[in-house]
């Protein structure tokens, strides 16, 4: 019986040990597969940040090259409205606008319509002649409407018939269609018209480059204007071409007495012209600069030429083998944090007027509001878009 009874408890002892050993493993083993789990989730949560991160930064970075067309497109013009860049250029024979969400592809991919081509009817038995220049894009709060200034031959190839010009869109759509208004000053010979509105006067000024009939050279005029198409009769010359740095021609000596292409710049309270000197067709073409002192913008100091002082010196011109560098036009950014300037350059010293592409570049200004251009940035740098571009 006790061999019986130690036999018995043996087994029963052995058991017990038995199952001692066995419960833990189910334990051990269901720990392991939630650790594994909550690692899988944790690598994929991390990745999921790491890619949200190289997008966002992706998107923060997108970088462009100038020029920023395939083709010469001289006197670029571009402005933003609602969502969309708005550009033009000078592209002999038609006056063609541009429309794009981001700037650095408008000349390229933007949509595109002709406002106006060679041959369409001016009115007095007329039809647009050739050399289409300098177009330019303006909105006027006090119509609601969109105009567009350009000069052109207005009598076939016939220099002596080169006149400024003004479209007026049928609506308050940019991109709708636009009705030839007349040429804005009959009697003489002009181009590179611009216009800038005065919220405090309420007027609308104009400058332009007239072909001046004494030995001044190409100079540059300030006026009023009695309606968006039609200049005012009184009008006041505010500079010509006086430094050797304004009369640059090819070879670089004094065979391009020329100011033209002028542009309104306001900042801080501040008003400036911007204007191109020297031969558009030379490398020595370069930016010079208008600074207005005067009390108030009245049309009596406005169009008094002792309130405006010429900088001596360009402000903006060739550097880091971009050569011939003006007719310049200023845009913001979609966000209205930054300001760019649009100009035209050459990638060399001799490659003329069918040699010249639009480029575009941030810049700077001063604490008085005074425009900080720098100099023209290296073919191939790499420039962010500009703030708020989707």
């Amino acid at each position: 019986m006790k061999k019986i009874s130690l036999i018995v408890s043996v087994i029963l002892t052995l058991c017990f040990i038995c199952s001692c050993a066995g419960e833990p493993a189910p334990t051990v083993t269901e720990t392991k597969e939630i650790t594994e789990t909550e690692t899988e989730k944790e690598i994929e949560t991390e990745t999921e940040t790491e890619t949200e991160a190289v997008t966002e930064e992706a998107k923060q970075v997108r970088t462009f090259k100038n020029p920023v067309s395939t083709k010469s497109m001289p006197d670029p013009f571009i402005t933003y409205y609602d969502g969309y860049y708005y550009g033009l250029a000078t592209e002999v024979p038609n006056v063609r606008l541009y429309k794009n969400k981001t700037v650095e592809d408008l000349f390229i991919n933007g949509e595109f319509k002709d406002v106006i081509t060679v041959g369409a009817d001016i009115g007095g038995g007329k039809t647009l002649g050739w050399n289409e220049w300098a177009p330019e894009i303006h909105y006027l709060p006090t119509t609601g409407r969109w105009y567009i200034y350009f000069c052109a031959c207005t009598d076939g190839f016939d220099f002596e018939s080169m006149r400024m010009c003004c479209l007026e869109s049928d609506d308050g759509d940019p991109f709708g269609d636009y009705t030839f208004k007349g040429t804005t000053v009959s009697d003489r010979k002009g181009i590179d018209q611009t216009v800038w509105y005065d919220e405090a006067s309420g007027e609308l000024y104009t400058a332009y480059c007239d072909f001046s009939s004494d030995d001044k050279g190409q100079v540059i005029m300030l006026a009023a204007m009695d309606s968006p198409w039609k200049v005012s009769d009184k009008r006041v010359r505010i500079t010509v071409p006086e430094y050797a740095w304004e009369k640059r021609g090819s070879d670089g000596t004094n065979d391009g007495r020329i100011t033209e292409g002028p542009i309104f710049f306001t900042s801080g309270g501040k008003i400036f012209i911007i204007y191109s000197a020297s031969g558009c067709w030379s490398q020595y073409y370069a930016l010079g600069m208008l600074t207005y002192t005067g009390a108030d913008t009245s049309k009596e100091n406005f169009l008094n030429p002792d309130n405006w002082v010429k900088s001596k010196d360009p402000i903006f011109k060739k550097a880091n083998e971009v050569y011939g560098v003006g007719h310049c036009s200023f845009f913001t950014s979609p966000d209205g944090t930054e300001t760019w300037i649009a100009y035209h350059g050459m990638a060399t010293r001799d490659a003329g007027v069918e040699g010249r592409y639009a480029y575009i570049q941030k810049i700077d200004t001063a604490e008085d509001g005074t425009p900080v251009l720098g100099e023209p940035l290296p073919r191939g740098t790499k420039i962010n878009v500009p703030s708020g571009e989707e």
